[in-house]
């Protein structure tokens, strides 16, 4: 008979998602800075994602 792998799930702590900075109602500058901010560390919160997921699927 013969024995098949067992999956286990990856048990891994889920990263907290990032506050994002508010946008400011005037000025287009800071408007600019606080939205490229927010891109920025949502697409490091997804890089992280990505990260756990493959660790997971490699083990």
């Amino acid at each position: 008979m013969e024995t098949l792998p067992i999956a286990v799930p990856c048990k891994v702590a889920h990263p907290s998602a990032p506050v994002l900075p508010a946008v400011p109602q005037h000025g287009i500058f800071a408007q600019a800075q606080a939205l490229l901010a927010r891109e920025q560390l949502r697409a490091a919160y997804v890089r992280q994602l990505e990260a756990l997921v493959e660790g997971c699927a490699g083990s």
